[in-house]
């Protein structure tokens, strides 16, 4: 029986943390999880998609932002121990 299971024959959660011995956190966790599946509720998928591509574009900015001080700074030749 997974967590959800449990929790539907009246089960509280320390009682579930104890049979699947898991900490209380987990099996609060899963059964969220679980019942999200069922309902067929995406909006943390929705959300996680969001963020990823709100990084992307932080992620791309970042990298033009590098590109355009290495084309503007002087390049200075190396002076290695053995030239001097």
């Amino acid at each position: 029986m997974n967590a959800l299971e449990l929790f539907r024959t009246g089960k509280d959660y320390e009682e579930i943390s104890q049979i699947l011995k898991l900490p209380v956190y987990e099996v609060e966790r899963r059964i969220h999880f679980l019942r999200s599946q069922e309902k067929g509720d995406t909006s943390q998928q929705e959300y996680r998609d969001h963020l990823r591509l709100k990084d992307e574009h932080r992620h791309a900015y970042k990298c033009l932002r590098v590109a355009q001080l290495n084309a503007i700074r002087e390049r200075v030749p190396y002076v290695g121990k053995e030239a001097r």
